[in-house]
């Protein structure tokens, strides 16, 4: 079976393009003694027949540990051959409040094993017999698992649960998890069993999934008997996926871009896991007496907005009631029911309905985008409402519920491959998504008693990133400078002097024209960044589409090198099916491979069903050259959707098939994922080097919460004198040589996110003034 890892050749047929689906753990849903399948003696019998007819083949290959003889001997095995694959059972997804339930591992040469803790009995809620205890004896067998080669998928999981609940901190060496990101992207399910079924068991098998099985029941209720397979299954599992992956994460790769995602592997993300335990398990601190005060202002507000709308809605209370449509109408109207306002919008104050921009149809849409186009009290009245509302459900009210009680901090999960360009995300909550237009929100977190939080962020650095990959000496030369590179690139595109395209002026007035061309020049940078078309930009500037193509192209006019890089990525992309960031990671888009138009002889063609003289047989000829060519020229001619189907529609009448692929090609994310995935591997280098460093260790430092340019962290008020510089000076030196472009590194400092900014002054903090 050819790897999905490989390049694709360039192909007339249409290739499949899966969507990447946001990862979940395997792990235990938290404990329920009822659940959707039923009492737990009912889940627990069709659990046991589950395991027992997909896995009970592997009955005897797998095997219970729950001696201190055999545990011994096993871990001996293990150490011998220098290498591991362990997973852990949990009664949840909280390494810090749930319990371990028990762990697998698999070593060659060895059974596939399984070591039950912490199993209990369905029946009579007492420890089920025959387990193992977590003393001295067992910590010191797992600390001789620290100098041999550990795999794990979804690692900090796994390292967090043995550490909390057996004291021992290992080093994961290999995360299939990661593995499996690099390697493609684009894969439908990163799910384990999944993985493992299209790799190395080539589809052959099912993927024997019992997610849903165990849903809502605490694992510790299943049996050892019906467990130990189940759960032996998944350490061996991960280590034949793991011999798969190895396969192609090599530095030695035969195939340079192999190599270079291989390096991606070992240098970024996997000395990265180490700092995502730490992020995870450090956390971060909700000050709840303050979250009280915006509870208090926020709910006022709140309040208040609802009574802002319910006035003028009190307006068309008769209409109100005498409405007759499909929907009962409340009244005053129920601000927070969609149906209700698109009646009260649409049929009673009838206000003329938006057009879809995709459909191109009328609209009873009550999202913000509408909303703020209809321009109507009504409709301001829901937005003004609405802004307060997300605040007080996100935020306000729900952050407090994710306050762990062991240590009333807030530790979210965090998934250093979560968006396919290879950015962080997080979840709960999302600490990457506190608003940071809204003072109020972010102050609620604040340092430890006794700790400073310092907010760490690159200078420009996703346009910097532009600058190292266009490898144009002249935006390098400016940043070099320390000029504003903006004005300058303005400078060289407008035909302007520098000083003439600045926002101020050197005695400190604003200059209007200098700050147009700024905002010009931005403008476009930015929109070669993030894929935006020139009608988009215009907007965004204030002109027209044709003037904003023309300050385009005077920007690519006076930097080639920026319109080069977009064009060497776009040919990237539909060369190869992907592009790289400059640390070599990709960012797979197969589609882009495929021609713009395929051409195909229809089944009843193909049939000879259209040639009463074919006497049924086959026809096996190409689609001459010319008809391919005079089908394309007018369909390259045709601008409107309904010309195209015309002419797609008029070529069936001919025998030929037409599938338009220019649909699946999305030329606005290509420059994108080259740019905003360095600015991701630079993020993470910094994140490494500085979870590392040993005297910040030593200082008290700590990251908090990375937020794609910036890191927040936090140290001792004593130290921070000496951790600042530190800490600058890690963040700017994180990208290597690789990164010609000069990088700076700005450090803020307050006792909460967003407060009152200090400066070091003589070793002591001081307040800034403003």
């Amino acid at each position: 079976m050819q790897s999905l890892f490989d390049i694709p050749e360039r192909s007339n047929k249409t290739a499949d393009s899966a969507l990447i689906k946001k990862s979940t753990t395997k792990k235990s849903a938290p404990v329920a003694t009822k659940s959707s399948g039923g009492s737990i003696a009912s889940r627990v019998t069709t659990i046991k027949a589950a395991v027992a007819k997909a896995l009970g083949k592997y009955a005897d290959e797998y095997e219970i540990i729950n001696t201190k003889e055999r545990l011994q001997e096993y871990i001996d095995h293990v150490v011998s051959n220098g290498v591991v694959a362990i997973d852990t059972e949990t009664t949840g997804l909280d390494p810090l409040q749930d319990d371990i339930v028990g762990i697998s591992m698999y070593t060659p040469g060895e059974k596939s094993v399984y070591i039950p803790i912490n199993h209990v009995s369905y029946v009579t809620g007492l420890p089920a017999k025959n387990q193992m205890k977590i003393d001295d004896f067992f910590r010191e067998q797992f600390e001789r698992l620290l100098n041999v080669y550990i795999i794990m998928f979804n690692a900090p999981f796994d390292i967090r649960v043995i550490w909390h609940h057996v004291g021992v901190r290992l080093h994961c060496n290999w995360d299939c998890y990661l593995g499996a990101r690099c390697l493609n992207d684009n894969e439908p399910s990163n799910k384990l069993k999944k993985l493992h079924q299209k790799y190395v068991l080539r589809g052959e098998e099912d993927a024997f999934s019992f997610d849903e099985l165990f849903k809502g029941l605490n694992f510790a209720y299943v049996p050892i008997s019906t467990a130990y397979i189940y759960a032996a299954h998944d350490a061996i599992i991960t280590f034949e996926y793991y011999e798969y992956q190895k396969k192609y994460l090599r530095l030695d790769h035969e195939r340079p871009d192999m190599r270079d995602i291989a390096w991606v592997f070992f240098n970024i993300e996997m000395p990265c896991i180490d700092a995502v335990v730490d992020l995870e398990d450090t956390g971060i601190e909700l000050d709840m007496e303050y979250n009280n005060k915006l509870k208090e202002k926020y709910h006022k507000i709140l309040d208040e907005k609802k009574a802002e709308f319910e006035k003028v809605c009190s307006m068309y209370s008769d209409e109100i009631d005498n409405y007759r449509g499909k929907i009962r109408l409340d009244n005053p109207i129920s601000i927070d029911s969609t149906q209700q306002l698109a009646a009260l919008l649409y049929d009673i104050a009838k206000i003329p309905q938006q057009i879809d921009k995709k459909t191109k149809k009328p609209t009873r849409s009550t999202s913000e985008e509408v909303l703020k186009a209809l321009k109507h009290p009504l409709a301001d009245a829901i937005l003004a409402y609405r802004a307060y509302s997300t605040i007080v459900s996100t935020f306000i009210d729900k952050l407090p519920e994710c306050v762990n009680p062991k240590d009333g901090r807030i530790h979210c999960k965090f998934n250093q491959y979560g968006a396919d360009t290879g950015r962080f995300s997080s979840s709960d909550p999302n600490m990457q998504n506190i608003p940071s237009h809204n003072k109020d929100i972010r102050k609620m977190f604040k340092a430890t008693d006794g700790y400073v939080i310092l907010s760490a962020d690159y200078s420009q650095q996703e346009i910097k990133g532009m600058a190292q990959m266009c490898g144009d000496d002249g935006m390098i030369e400016a940043f070099r400078q320390g000029k504003d590179f903006y004005a300058e690139i303005a400078s060289v595109a407008f035909g302007y002097p520098y000083e003439e395209c600045l926002e101020f002026r050197p005695d400190g007035t604003t200059n209007p024209a200098g700050k147009e061309r700024r905002a010009q020049a931005k403008s476009i940078l930015l929109g070669i960044n993030y894929g935006r078309g020139a009608a988009s930009i215009a907007e965004q500037i204030g002109c027209t589409k044709k003037e904003a193509e023309r300050i385009k192209d005077d920007v690519f006019n006076g930097f080639p090198a920026i319109a080069e890089f977009e064009r060497q990525s776009f040919e990237m992309a539909e060369s190869l099916g992907y592009v790289t960031t400059l640390w070599g990671r990709k960012r797979r888009f197969p589609a882009m491979m495929l021609p713009d138009y395929e051409f195909d002889w229809t089944d009843s063609h193909k049939s000879g069903e259209d040639d009463p003289l074919s006497f049924g047989e086959e026809l096996d000829e190409e689609i001459p050259d010319s008809v391919v060519n005079k089908y394309v020229n007018k369909l390259n001619r045709a601008w409107k959707k309904e010309d195209k189907l015309k002419i797609i529609n008029d070529a069936k009448h001919e025998g030929i098939q037409i599938v338009d692929n220019r649909g699946k090609k999305d030329y606005t994310k290509i420059v994108n994922a080259r740019i905003q995935g360095t600015a991701a591997d630079m993020t993470k280098l910094a994140m490494i080097e500085l979870n590392k460093n040993e005297r910040l260790k030593e200082l008290g430092f700590r990251m908090l919460v990375p937020i794609h340019d910036e890191i927040l962290a936090e140290c001792p008020v004593e130290d921070v004198a000496e951790v600042v510089p530190l800490f600058a000076k890690i963040m700017s030196e994180a990208p290597g040589e690789r990164f010609v472009v000069p990088i700076s590194c700005d450090v803020e400092i307050a006792y909460r996110w967003y407060g009152e900014k200090y400066t070091i002054k003589d070793g002591e903090l001081v307040k800034l003034e403003g």
